[in-house]
């Protein structure tokens, strides 16, 4: 009787852990917002993983939320996450991406820029105009408005794994 006690309380404890925030790497906990609830199971973990991802340092080249990320490497980690395997580069995520109308955006989706001729980046949309990226010059993680005119003028394509 002790035994099944022991289970049950083991079960309990492990089932009320499974949907409750997960530790940010800045130490605070990162909620999961109920505005992504009626989508399919592989964008809510998407966007799970994107946020969860806001606040890790930004390092060039970096794939991990350990070593840190560049915006590629936030992008093959956030959707092998889910069990999708894209390319390591901005420039080849873009190239490989489905294109998608603005209107088309769902959370999950990329959005690609052309910051200069050589200089290529991505971010994750989150939904209501805002994404997730890691941005070099705030040298972290971060969510910001896509409708700003720095943002909206360097927009090259809205493109899809999913």
């Amino acid at each position: 009787m002790k035994t099944l006690l022991s289970i049950s309380i083991i079960a309990t404890a492990l089932l009320s852990t499974a949907c409750a925030p997960l530790p940010h790497p800045s130490g605070q906990q990162v909620g999961y917002s109920s505005e992504y609830y009626h989508l399919s199971p592989q964008r809510r973990e998407l966007m799970r993983v994107a946020h969860h991802s806001i606040g890790t340092r930004y390092k060039w080249g970096g794939e991990t939320p350990t070593q840190g990320f560049d915006c590629s490497g936030l992008m093959r980690y956030s959707y092998k996450q889910v069990g999708i395997k894209i390319p390591r580069t901005s420039a080849k995520q873009r190239n490989a991406s489905r294109q998608l109308s603005r209107s088309q955006l769902q959370p999950g989706d990329m959005i690609f820029f052309k910051i200069d001729k050589r200089t290529n980046h991505v971010g994750i949309y989150t939904g209501n105009g805002k994404f997730i990226h890691a941005s070099s010059g705030s040298r972290r993680v971060k969510k910001e408005k896509l409708d700003t005119p720095y943002w909206n003028q360097h927009v090259v394509k809205y493109g899809t794994f999913l």
